[in-house]
């Protein structure tokens, strides 16, 4: 009689899980096509920190091979032009570091060392030059003399800081050294450092073209930088001759530059509107034509935004605004967000129609394209980083096969949540795009309590893509419910537009009809509905809860209550003229009447404040003016404050903190929504 092989149950989502995965973070095909370099990040749960090492796999042979180890975070492969070099980052002992590989590994060379952030390095054509970015820190000679003595220097606040820059500092980095980030050329032979470029604006993209001759890059022209952050030309310089020139074409966003093979054309992603600071314009190829100087914009009436704008908390870093070329120079390849998904789109250097190239459901973290070979890190509902590649794009038909999965361990083992979609009706015939994820053993015929968790930015999409949080919330009995109303980005611009200048009106209407969607749904227990969110999610929270009594409870995370303090206290906020309709002075009704702090009186139903207290995007203020509000009311309210953490605490905080936060808001719902 034969054995019957009984199929191991399935455990449900913990809290806890997040610390298992291990999430690629970058990738670099080799110029040949033959390597995927990528760095993988995993977490250290003694010490309560995570870090990534380089590794190195072989599409041939399907062999992937760990070239770095230990605690450290390296960062940004980039193979030299004839593929036989590998450089990546490394912060190490106080400073960042840039080593090297061999092809064939082995131990890295260190090329160079210093006190400041290394963002971004190309190969020149004769692989002895290396152009990179870096900003400088600010002197501090203990620091130095650590440094010098094989000491990792200590961390501590400097006496004061004298500030004199509007755009001083930033969520998640801190305040900024008097420096900014810079162009520098390095010398691999005779280690010699050159700086390129100067001036009191950093400077964002650049790139090498073919023949490894000419630097392009982006920089900001005007005498107020931080006011006109969108005043961006188009620089030039010959590695060779040093000469210099500037793009005579309009200004305004540009986020990547990519020159063709042929070295005929010049391509960037962006848009000309220089009054937009929120996300509202769509971000289109542009192609210079590098022998007349004309621009055109490729894709005109595509009503799409080219980037990967989607929220996840699997530890992805997005590079969403790369562009990358067929070998022919015919062709471009880029990632747009699309109602809920993010797919790669092939443009002819001509223009028209993008035709979607890579059309798997989910999102695309990164991609690579060389000797016309494709590399995809793609994530789904199913997958949590997963390596895929096209050997040949040109070939009629072409095909991606799986080459790489990560996790895929846990993913076996664990009870997910089921996920459905739907298209909500709302006001002025607006369809709200909505999923919903509901506990692994879902039955119609029973009852749920629900959550409805509105997602930040607001230019952003919730999409088809494994959401860690949700499945945990899940898998304690909730229905979790993810809309993505106007204001959110992936439905065109108008859906993205509809909220400027007017937040709390269509948007709060779209969340009000998803409420009424699941009021009519027969698996959702009555009366039994919370809501959340963080940031521009905790806004809405706080909205939605100052203007209906629907909701049982709610935990507004990383919030705006006050639109006027927001505009002072934020590290972006002097750029909300631009969404809210002018300057608070000039606009103070207008400010009042979107600001839910106007409407806390009116919050009755119990409320977790959750927030950061070095979130510099949304300052603690704005959480502890919301507390004593209705505190000082006698409202059912509770203040969770996490120290030294930042406005990404969700996705990228300290475990221990990521935990802790999960475990409050496990507790808010059964004190309040399942009781």
């Amino acid at each position: 009689m034969s054995k019957t092989t009984r199929t191991p149950k399935k455990v449900p989502v913990s809290i806890h899980d997040f610390k298992k995965f291990t999430t690629p973070k970058s990738l670099a095909l080799s110029p040949d096509g033959r390597l995927l370099a990528y760095t993988r990040s995993w977490t250290d749960e003694k010490q309560n920190k995570s870090f990534a090492n380089l590794h190195v796999l072989d599409l041939m042979t399907g062999q992937s091979r760990q070239w770095t180890s230990g605690e450290h975070t390296d960062r940004g492969p980039c193979w030299s032009r004839d593929g036989r070099k590998l450089s990546f980052f490394r912060n190490e002992k106080g400073e960042d570091r840039i080593y090297c590989f061999d092809r064939d590994g082995g131990v890295p060379n260190l090329l160079w060392k210093g006190r400041g952030s290394l963002a971004g390095m190309e190969w020149a054509q004769d692989d002895t030059t290396l152009v990179v970015k870096f900003r400088k820190a600010d002197p501090d000679k203990e620091a130095e003399q650590a440094i010098a003595e094989g000491k990792t220097p200590e961390s501590k606040a400097p006496v004061a800081r004298r500030i004199t820059r509007l755009f001083y500092r930033l969520d998640g980095v801190g305040f900024f050294p008097e420096d900014r980030y810079h162009l520098y050329k390095l010398d691999i032979k005779s280690k010699s450092w050159t700086q390129l470029t100067k001036g009191p604006a950093d400077d964002s993209a650049f790139a090498i073209s073919a023949d490894g001759n000419v630097l392009a890059y982006v920089g900001n022209s005007h005498r107020d930088p931080d006011q006109h952050p969108y005043d961006n030309d188009i620089c030039f310089i010959n590695l060779k001759s040093g000469r210099r020139s500037v793009l005579d074409g309009p200004q305004g966003e540009k986020l990547s530059l990519s020159f063709s093979p042929d070295g005929k054309w010049l391509v960037y992603l962006g848009h000309h509107n220089k009054k937009d600071a929120w996300g509202v314009e769509p971000i289109h190829p542009w192609r210079v034509d590098l022998r007349t100087g004309r621009i055109k914009n490729l894709t005109p009436d595509y009503d799409r935004q080219a980037g990967e704008l989607s929220l996840a908390d699997i530890g992805f870093e997005f590079e969403s605004y790369d562009v990358k070329w067929s070998r022919d120079s015919k062709f471009m390849y880029y990632v747009v967000s699309d109602r809920g998904d993010s797919a790669i789109v092939k443009t002819p250097v001509g223009g028209g129609t993008p035709e979607k190239f890579w059309r798997t459901a989910g999102i695309v973290g990164l991609f690579d394209l060389k000797n016309n070979k494709m590399a995809v890190l793609h994530a789904d509902y199913k997958s949590i980083g997963d390596f895929h590649v096209c050997d040949d794009i040109t070939r009629k038909g072409a095909t991606f096969r799986r080459v790489l999965s990560h996790n895929r361990e846990y993913l076996n083992s664990a009870a997910f949540a089921k996920v459905q979609e739907y298209w909500v009706s709302s006001t002025d015939k607006t369809r709200v795009h909505t999923l919903m994820f509901t506990p692994a053993d879902f039955s119609p015929r029973k009852k749920y309590p629900a959550i409805i968790y509105v997602h930040g930015g607001p230019r952003a999409q919730y999409a088809r893509v494994f959401f860690h949080e949700m499945h945990a919330l899940a898998a304690q009995g909730y229905v979790v419910v993810l809309p993505n109303p106007r204001g959110s980005q992936g439905y065109g611009k108008k859906h993205a537009e509809a909220i400027v200048g007017a937040w709390g009106t269509k948007d709060w209407e779209d969340v009000e009809a998803v409420a009424d969607w699941l009021d009519s749904q027969k698996f959702v227990q009555k009366n039994r509905v919370a809501i959340c969110g963080g940031s521009y999610g905790g806004y809405m929270t706080n909205w939605a809860l100052g203007h209906s009594r629907r909701f049982r409870c709610g935990i507004t995370d990383r919030s705006v209550v006050d639109l006027k303090a927001f505009a002072g206290s934020s590290d972006i906020g002097y750029l909300d003229h631009l969404e809210f309709g002018g300057y608070y002075w000039a606009n103070p009704e207008g400010y009042s009447k979107m600001s839910p702090l106007t409407y806390a009186h009116k919050i009755k139903d119990p409320l977790l404040i959750v927030h950061s207290e070095n979130d510099l995007r949304c300052a603690i203020e704005q959480a502890e003016q919301l507390f004593v509000a209705l505190k000082v009311r006698g409202r059912t309210a509770e203040f969770l404050r996490f120290p030294e953490e930042s406005h990404g605490l969700s996705r990228g905080g300290r475990p221990d903190r990521r935990v802790v936060r999960m475990e409050a808001y496990h507790d808010w719902f059964k004190r309040y929504l399942k009781k």
